[in-house]
């Protein structure tokens, strides 16, 4: 009897001790995203300007411009990882990492932006002297390496450097990267009105970095001796971390707008015009025909995005579909900084996002260069709906504006949005011209003389977006005021 007792304690103790370690596991699974964004907040989203260090071969630095002209400055399916020999960033090193150049229209101007990639062990190339392009090949030690580092938790962050946003005697003429790291900083303020997400707002991060390239004549670290430095804004990533961070979702399903047809009529339903990155919780592959059925059906399948939106008749139905807080935070901004080049006006740019617990469908902001003006597509006098800036049916902010008390709630949305960026005196005054004027003169100013005249970015710039916010308050102010 006392031996059966023993071993039923001794088995309750290790029950107790498994439940115990499991729902400690548990906790620190569920606040893994949380941590992450602590860190990342407190290590690189944290106001500092940053130094980054970046060493590769000189020839592969030259291959990187070469290809691009030769696909006629257009992103192409075959852009390859550039191996760097070393990516420094505060003192943390990096050996054997990978970039390659992003973005669209800025593909061909001098000052290349880059996606950098601390963990990528396949399909990186370098190149030497005259010699082509190889991949380069790490041994088992290395690669193990590789793949288990990151940086305060991140595995790739961006180095931006828009056709509009780069220095004012090179490339566009247009620089100011204030523009838009004011222009992110806007849509965060959005969540004070109202929170859509656990942690943060649905909009990417960003950092100054003063960024020195030093090009290497062959693979030896002591023939580096071409160095340039440069200004660069980090941003973060829109990858399984970002939701992970906002959302604690490990298995997210969103699509990338890049091709200024997404989410038109029933054309832009498709992966050209979205293009999957992560398909429940998986990174899309084109060669899988059951996951690109599965991608497929999420945006026009029976209980797909656009089949739920044709079917909502009512807002209580459009409820369902869409989070509307989150929708109406994203029409809110799009509209007041002039984000044209966007879901909003130009079917492009920014991230559709399938929140699965809740079964709606947010926007993630993305691509904030073309904001306050710039070309004036975007300009202070357009409608607060962008109707005048479209060219085609949006179901989604058609359905939006459709219903009288979306419509109004919209509108309303706005209004508050207004009443926290502007102090009511037709001067453009309050918070956001303040962060303009900050910009400019405590954070360019002061990067201005970190590096050489042909590297600063163009001060004047600002005076326009200043002008901007002046003019598209007046204008949205006596707009949303109409009954």
């Amino acid at each position: 009897m006392r031996i059966f007792s023993k071993n039923r304690c001794l088995r309750t103790l290790s029950f107790l001790t498994f439940f115990l370690l499991y729902a400690l596991q548990l906790s620190v699974w569920a606040s893994k995203g949380e941590d992450l964004w602590k860190l990342t907040e407190e290590k690189i989203f944290n106001g500092q300007v940053h130094k980054i260090y970046i060493k590769m071969n000189q020839a592969s630095w030259n291959q990187l411009h070469d290809d691009e002209k030769q696909h006629g400055c257009q992103k192409s399916d075959d852009v390859k990882w550039v191996h760097a020999r070393s990516f420094v960033f505060d003192d943390i090193v990096f050996k054997n990492s990978a970039l390659k150049v992003r973005g669209n229209s800025s593909r061909c101007i001098p000052r290349l932006q880059f996606k950098v990639d601390l963990t990528r062990i396949k399909k990186v190339s370098s190149r030497q002297g005259n010699e082509p392009w190889h991949e380069v090949h790490y041994d088992r030690a290395t690669k193990k390496a590789i793949k288990k580092r990151d940086l305060f938790g991140l595995e790739s962050l961006n180095l931006r450097r828009s056709f509009n946003d780069s220095t004012s005697e090179n490339d566009s003429g247009n620089g100011m990267l204030a523009r838009e790291r004011v222009a992110a900083w806007s849509t965060a303020q959005v969540e004070q009105i109202h929170s859509t997400t656990l942690r943060g707002a649905p909009v990417y991060r960003t950092a100054y970095a003063l960024v020195e390239f030093q090009l290497c004549a062959d693979d030896q670290d002591k023939s580096c001796s071409h160095r340039f430095r440069r200004v660069y804004l980090v941003t973060e990533s829109i990858n399984k971390d970002f939701f992970r961070m906002r959302y604690d979702d490990k298995k997210p399903t969103f699509f990338a707008m890049s091709q200024a047809c997404a989410l038109m009529d029933n054309t832009g339903f498709n992966f050209y015009c979205l293009e999957p990155k992560y398909i429940e919780g998986k990174k899309f592959d084109e060669k899988d025909s059951r996951q690109r059925v599965t991608a497929q059906n999420y945006l026009t399948g029976p209980n797909g995005l656009r089949t739920r939106l044709k079917n909502a008749d009512t807002p209580e139905k459009l409820a369902q579909v869409l989070d509307l807080n989150n929708i109406m935070n994203y029409a809110a901004v799009a509209t007041t900084i002039g984000h044209w080049d966007s879901a909003y006006g130009n079917f492009n740019n920014d991230v559709l996002y399938f929140h699965q617990p809740s079964g709606k469908w947010k926007l993630i902001t993305w691509d904030l260069d073309n904001t306050f003006d710039y070309d004036n597509k975007g300009g202070p006098d357009r409608s607060y709906d962008y109707t005048d800036v479209v060219s085609s049916q949006r179901p989604l902010f058609d359905k939006l504006f459709s219903f009288p008390t979306t419509n109004e709630r919209t509108r309303q949305r706005m209004r508050d949005y207004l009443s926290l960026l502007y102090q009511g005196d037709d001067k453009g005054s309050g918070l956001l011209r303040d962060r303009i004027v900050s910009a400019r003169d405590q954070e360019i100013c002061p990067l201005n003389a970190s590096v050489v005249p042909g590297e600063r970015q163009n001060l004047q710039r600002a005076q326009e977006m200043l002008d901007y916010t002046r003019d598209r308050y007046q204008n949205l102010k006596g707009e949303l005021s109409e009954q």
